[in-house]
């Protein structure tokens, strides 16, 4: 059996709506594995050098931790051997979701896997069987449902993005490891502060709804993280200051990655030597699963063309 899974990069927080905010972005990540092949890791794209080749990775991981609790409810459930293959386009640490995606990813097969055993098409119970591994709610969500979605205590909601909402990722030249940009915290905030992100939140949700840039341009100034994470990377601060003044803007995730929304793509500045700027609408599916009878085992080059 060959199985491939598609899963959506994605950005957290959204500004205020940090822990809880998700976005799905159309660009996908495709793992495939392969019962019928020698097992084996292999990878390419994006930390195609820098990723485990022993079973070790997050998708492995991942594979292994839901068949433990498929195993909870079905003692029978069993995965067979497999050889693995990932094709990476989410860039690795700069707030855009790859450690979701790549758990997601793992979840979706294992469940597809284990066929009556698995999840079957609760989408629920994929995505937080995802969270439980992955430790982050608002990344899992959007990865597993595409759209944007906002999680509280469990609870998901998904919502459908307006057309005219296409953001712009523009990722620098170096990395910021999540926990790294968690510690930079407080512990403790301000009522104010916390009153205006309860605020803004819902004026994120209705103005990319609606469309409305405008009201996007207000609705995403946080006062609970973002300036905490800029400090740790100087040279981005400038860049998200600079844009601030003139439309929306937003970390993506953990950073240091920036979530911009230019009315036109020429809105946006030159950026200087090492960045990356890929204009990504919204994506409305989350991971996708597909079985294939041929072609090329896992392992073999992808011709999937780029998202």
């Amino acid at each position: 059996m060959r199985l491939s899974a598609r899963v959506p990069a994605t950005s957290a927080n959204l500004g205020p709506g940090f822990d809880c905010f998700g976005l799905a972005l159309d660009l996908c990540n495709e793992v495939t594995i392969d019962t019928g092949a020698e097992p084996r890791v292999t990878w390419e794209g994006e930390g195609a050098d820098e990723l485990p080749t022993d079973g070790t990775d997050v998708v492995s991981r991942a594979v292994a931790h839901t068949l433990r609790r498929r195993r909870e409810l079905h003692p029978e459930a069993a995965v067979p051997p497999f050889a693995l293959h990932g094709v990476n386009r989410i860039p690795i640490e700069r707030g855009l979701g790859s450690s979701s995606a790549a758990v997601v990813a793992g979840t979706a097969l294992a469940s597809a896997l284990l066929g009556s055993a698995g999840f079957g098409e609760d989408r629920y119970a994929m995505f937080a069987t995802a969270a439980e591994l992955e430790g982050h709610p608002d990344n899992a969500a959007p990865a597993v449902y595409g759209g944007l979605t906002v999680i509280a205590e469990g609870h998901v909601r998904r919502f459908d993005v307006a057309p005219e909402i296409v953001p712009t990722v523009l990722i620098p030249p170096v990395r910021l490891q999540t926990g790294r940009a968690r510690s930079a915290l407080p512990d403790r905030v301000p009522l104010a502060d916390a009153v205006a992100n309860v605020a803004h939140g819902a004026l994120v949700v209705q103005a990319l709804v609606r469309g409305d840039l405008d009201l996007l341009r207000v609705a995403l100034r946080d006062r609970l993280h973002q300036a905490a994470r800029l400090a740790l990377v100087p040279d981005v601060r400038e860049v998200f200051e600079g844009l601030q003044r003139s439309m929306p803007v937003c970390v993506s995730g953990a950073g240091p990655s920036l979530l911009a929304f230019p009315s036109q793509p020429a809105d946006l500045p030159e950026l200087g030597g090492g960045w990356r700027v890929l204009r990504l609408p919204p994506r409305s599916r989350g991971v996708e699963v597909a079985a294939h009878t041929g072609g090329p085992p896992a392992g073999g080059r992808s011709t999937t063309p780029g998202v």
